[in-house]
């Protein structure tokens, strides 16, 4: 076997969004994009451990699907998850802030938000937590924040009425946290969406510029989303 082969990098990634995350945030040198998917019997493996109390070797097979696919956040997520069950919260601290990079919906910013709020829970900082959680729920309205919230006021004692939007905004900011998904991604959105287009893959291209509008709600990006589907519906 050459040299070359043994330090070829084998991935899953078959969307062009998530190549194109994947290409420019990890820099991946030589690598090869597998046939089959790999992750699967992965992810099912480790959904079992958890389920039956095997955290650890849940939490090594999250490693492996990252490992196959870091630009998946649901897989980021998973691998959180079981970090704070291990109670390793250094390692909730740094799986949250990598994941950032990667978010594209708001589904997935509101759940960097809470899990950042966990972790400033777990670190005694229950007002910057607080903001969080609630900040989390412009995003995705979400049943966990809303329990941490009542959660926290009650141990806090706290009285009086709920911060404004552009309070709670202003509390972010100050504490250093970006207020929105990460500009480079949304940027490197548009870019797959263009050569999914060019390349006559019309259903990849909407999947990122409909990322791009779920997020920033950009008109431009919204009328080049209507000119595919109407391109679509019309061939």
């Amino acid at each position: 076997m050459s040299e070359g082969y043994r330090n070829t990098r084998i991935v899953c990634i078959h969307h062009i969004a998530e190549l194109y995350l994947f290409e420019y945030y990890e820099r991946p040198g030589q690598y090869e994009i597998a046939k089959e998917d790999l992750i699967a019997p992965i992810a099912e493996r480790a959904l079992s451990q958890e389920t039956t109390g095997g955290t650890i070797g849940a939490l090594q097979n999250w490693e492996k699907a990252k490992e196959l696919n870091p630009a998946r956040c649901d897989i980021r997520q998973h691998l959180l998850s079981c970090a704070f069950r291990l109670k390793d919260l250094d390692r909730v601290a740094e799986e949250t802030k990598a994941m950032y990079p990667y978010v594209c919906t708001r589904a997935e910013l509101a759940a960097y938000y809470r899990w950042r709020g966990l972790w400033c829970l777990e670190k005694y900082q229950p007002e910057l937590s607080r903001t969080l959680y609630r900040y989390s729920t412009y995003f995705q309205k979400s049943a966990e924040a809303e329990n941490e919230i009542r959660f926290l006021d009650t141990a806090m004692h706290r009285t009086g009425p709920e911060p404004t939007e552009q309070e709670v905004l202003k509390k972010i900011q100050e504490a250093e946290i970006p207020p929105t998904a990460a500009s480079v991604t949304m940027a490197l959105l548009v870019r797959a969406s263009e050569e999914a287009e060019r390349s006559g893959n019309d259903r990849q291209a909407l999947d990122c510029l409909r990322m791009v509008y779920d997020l920033s709600g950009d008109a431009g990006i919204g009328a080049r989303i209507q000119e595919i589907e109407n391109r679509k519906s019309n061939s």
